[in-house]
């Protein structure tokens, strides 16, 4: 236990930037216990080169940023462990040592903010997230499977899984797809729904919301989808509903995609040629976080018709942005959005196309959206999501 008895939790922080929504589930998780737990000591182990991109100034935490030659020579090390996995040898030893920064200051649990090979190569009480096992539910999406990555997955479910004090997964569906595939003790997985990120506002001021308009050249009445271009976000099938609206029925509402240019960019580019869509289509490129909520205020809706779930946080940003939502009629996100969004099917691209429409034919639709968005954010607040994660700490011990 932490000095006076109280705890001394340490968090393993190694969230890349470019990992999207786990990257701010981190950062949020972070950010609310920050705000929300005065009771807990907490050391901040930063894994990773860049600066945080908020300051904490609490009495009750300790940053520490491990040293850049440490996490070079652990990641070589975590990095040929992953390349066996991905070719089937899973390696049974334990390899990577312990910074000494973490031994010295003996953490009595340790909070990982992802699922990572440290979890069973240290010995500390280990509480972490498991956001999805799409690997296992569609593993015909190769981005969940192909070139190892299955074996990859699986070599850390399958050992950090027995190894966890407690593992956080985003809703009963992610309980009920952990426990079916890894089996275990229900008792140590714990429901911690998304919220939207805390460490950045997402209601932007008048100001702010012109001036991203201008950088970014927006046009009126666009619909936003924030997305990778994997074949699991669906951009394909997106694509092919503005066409419908398009040339069926003869209106052109603005689509504008962000997103780092990999995975099937390419065929989606393609694709908007070939149906002459390069009026309508708006490829933007990554933006920075603090953009986003200013690009959500100004949109006519979330159009997020993914097929992996169980839940996400786009939906969640929206709301808190004053944005609707179109996303997937899908078992998870069926359970998150319930009546404050419209579900469609992701197959169906006349689906799709006819939510567009509605929204878009329908002010009164789209307000009562945006309320109802805001209603169901009031179910998990911040405040809520730390109290449950400090519960959680607490049954780890």
């Amino acid at each position: 236990m932490g000095i006076g008895s109280r705890l001394k939790v340490g968090i393993f922080f190694n969230a890349r930037q470019e990992q999207g929504g786990l990257y701010q589930y981190a950062l949020t998780l972070i950010d609310c216990l920050s705000k929300y737990s005065p009771e807990i000591d907490f050391i901040l182990y930063l894994a990773i080169l860049d600066e945080l991109p908020f300051h904490i100034d609490k009495l009750n935490w300790r940053i520490v940023q491990l040293s850049r030659s440490g996490l070079q020579f652990r990641m070589i090390i975590e990095a040929l462990l992953m390349i066996a996995a991905r070719l089937g040898w899973e390696c049974p030893l334990k390899l990577i040592p312990e910074f000494n920064q973490i031994h010295h200051n003996e953490p009595d649990v340790m909070i990982y903010v992802k699922p990572t090979l440290y979890i069973f190569q240290w010995p500390y009480k280990s509480i972490f997230p498991i956001h999805d096992l799409q690997h296992r539910l569609q593993h015909e999406f190769p981005e969940v499977s192909a070139l190892g990555e299955f074996r990859r997955r699986e070599y850390i479910y399958t050992r950090s899984i027995p190894k966890a004090a407690a593992v956080l997964t985003d809703s009963m569906t992610g309980k009920e797809d952990l426990l079916r595939y890894y089996g275990g003790d229900p008792d140590k997985i714990f429901t911690l729904p998304f919220i939207p990120p805390t460490f950045r506002s997402s209601l932007i001021s008048p100001e702010k919301v012109s001036a991203v308009k201008v950088k970014y050249h927006l046009p009126a009445n666009f619909l936003f989808y924030p997305a990778a271009f994997w074949p699991h976000k669906n951009h394909i099938r997106l694509i092919r509903a503005m066409d419908i609206l398009t040339k069926q029925r003869g209106i052109q509402i603005p689509l504008v995609l962000t997103g780092r240019k990999n995975g099937t960019y390419q065929q989606i580019s393609e694709l908007v040629e070939e149906l002459r869509l390069q009026e309508v289509i708006h490829f933007l490129g990554y933006i920075p976080e603090e953009d986003l909520a200013a690009i959500y205020q100004q949109s006519l809706a979330l159009v997020m018709v993914t097929f992996f779930g169980p839940t996400n946080i786009p939906v969640l940003e929206a709301w808190a942005a004053g944005c609707p939502v179109i996303t997937s009629d899908i078992r998870g996100i069926r359970e998150q959005v319930g009546a404050a969004g419209l579900l469609v099917d992701p197959k169906n691209e006349i689906a799709i196309a006819d939510a567009i429409w509605k929204i878009f034919q329908s002010p009164e639709l789209r307000q009562g959206l945006i309320r109802l968005g805001y209603l169901q954010l009031q179910k998990w607040t911040p405040e809520l999501f730390a109290s449950r994660l400090t519960e959680v700490i607490r049954y780890s011990l």
